[in-house]
């Protein structure tokens, strides 16, 4: 995934974005703006409505980044390097320059990122309940960390599927790979169910779209993605 946008360097590591993020931060906006605040904060104006949507988006990017941080800097300190961490439509993606050298390793990488992600979650509960007994905190932003928490937490859980190319599919992967001493037979058996994990979301996603529940498109391509990308490890 080739980066359009660049943010600068974390700990030495090249941090940027593909175009395609633009379209995740106007729909994370929009649907904070007009659906979930105002449901969330009865009388809520549209000005502080869309600051804190603002806000809210601007933290959710930064959190998918911390996400891939996480993994990152574990792989340093297994001697790892990482070219670049770059944010795209689905996700973000930590472009490690080396494979994992044991499957202890391996493990350890792949667990750095949801555990970033559960410590962001509690995080944002604790400041939504700081904020909320304090009182001088708008109740937006309030309703904006209460968001936080649960996406962080749903973004921790989904990784943890056991389906490559997600954080889970590569915990399989090590476990596998631990207990046969074979890391290609290791990938493909965790690529096969990812595969299978990713046919399963455009079911999934067919079915949305033809009872009218949830977003039938994004799930779809979310599963095209993954059954992809279990494919590319495979080969």
């Amino acid at each position: 995934m080739r980066q359009t946008i660049r943010f600068g360097r974390v700990a030495g590591i090249p941090i940027g974005a593909h175009w395609s993020v633009l379209v995740v931060a106007v729909l994370i906006t929009y649907t904070l703006a007009t659906a979930v605040l105002p449901e969330l904060v009865v009388g809520v104006s549209a000005a502080m409505a869309l600051l804190a949507a603002l806000v809210g988006a601007a933290i959710f990017l930064a959190s998918i980044i911390a996400h891939e941080l996480g993994h990152a800097l574990a792989a340093r300190r297994e001697g790892v390097a990482t070219e670049s961490i770059t944010l795209w439509m689905l996700g973000g993606v930590a472009s490690l320059r080396d494979e994992s050298p044991t499957p202890g390793a391996a493990l350890r990488i792949s667990l750095a990122g949801p555990a970033v992600s559960i410590v962001l979650a509690v995080g944002a509960v604790a400041t939504a309940i700081a904020g909320a007994m304090l009182g001088w905190v708008p109740e937006a932003l309030v309703a904006v960390a209460a968001w936080l928490a649960m996406i962080n937490a749903m973004l921790a859980v989904f990784n943890l599927v056991p389906a490559l190319p997600l954080d889970g599919g590569r915990i399989l992967q090590a476990l596998l790979w631990r207990r046969s001493g074979d890391d290609i037979a290791a990938t493909i058996t965790a690529a096969a169910v990812g595969r299978l994990a990713g046919f399963a979301l455009i079911a999934g996603g067919a079915f949305q779209l033809v009872t009218g529940y949830g977003n039938g498109l994004w799930t779809m391509a979310l599963g095209w993605f993954i059954a992809s990308a279990a494919a590319a490890e495979r080969r």
